[in-house]
């Protein structure tokens, strides 16, 4: 079940099914933390407990947002490091690929969700990995968005790429595990940076698990740099 837009009291949610489990609902706050009070998130709680859900998993939120959820009784799921890339210095890409191995990216389509999904399966532990529905809000995540893929011939990296105004965001990134360290990763991440400054972007956005030190080493040999603050996934019962 793709995503559902609704609002209570002023306050803006997204909600839906996390990935393939029909008890567990992904909430997404979409509004500023002062209107998460107390009375919002029992209504959205109530709202979610009528669909069927007994149990919340939000999506992660920033520091004024854990702690409308955290009086609500939310409990911490997991942190994530929340990365940023200053775009304005970013080096030309013709620079990079001539000290790299060349690997041929390209336009994913719908007709690769299939092979796409396969892969992050493979990737991610079973409570990160994506569905199809999954897959759908990370691409109409933000207005403008983009899926490339590795091929050698199957499906071996991907990414997702967004842009919302000056804001370029790397929503997913996979590589088969057998070919991770290969350079495929930095590839997909240099093509995505670069598609974000060709659109406008001047900053751009990505978090990964905390746990995920790979990853975390990746994007700051990159050039993303901590933000001033990190982001946490809450949980808590419907009732």
């Amino acid at each position: 079940m793709a995503l559902q837009s609704f609002s209570i009291d002023g306050a803006r949610f997204r909600a839906g099914r996390w990935r393939a489990r029909g008890d567990l609902a992904y909430l997404v706050p979409l509004s500023p933390a002062h209107t998460l009070t107390a009375s919002t998130l029992a209504k959205a709680r109530a709202e979610l407990g009528s669909q069927g859900f007994d149990e919340i998993v939000t999506a992660a939120v920033a520091p004024p947002e854990r702690a409308a959820f955290i009086e609500d009784g939310f409990e911490e799921r997991e942190h994530l490091h929340l990365l940023e890339h200053d775009l304005r210095g970013l080096p030309p890409l013709r620079r990079w690929w001539n000290r790299r191995p060349v690997v041929t990216i390209e336009r994913g389509t719908t007709r690769d969700h299939d092979a796409v999904l396969a892969l992050d399966h493979r990737t991610f532990d079973e409570f990160w990995r994506l569905d199809e529905d999954g897959l759908t809000d990370a691409m109409e995540a933000t207005p403008v968005s983009r899926l490339r893929v590795v091929r050698d011939p199957e499906i071996v990296g991907y990414a997702v790429a967004g842009r919302a105004g000056h804001q370029g965001f790397l929503q997913r990134l996979a590589v088969d595990p057998d070919r991770q360290g290969s350079g495929m990763g930095s590839a997909l991440v240099h093509d995505a940076l670069h598609w974000m400054r060709r659109r406008g972007a001047s900053v751009a956005w990505v978090n990964t698990q905390e746990a995920n030190s790979r990853a975390l080493a990746l994007y700051e040999h990159l050039g993303f740099r901590p933000a001033d603050h990190q982001l946490t996934v809450l949980a808590r019962a419907v009732r």
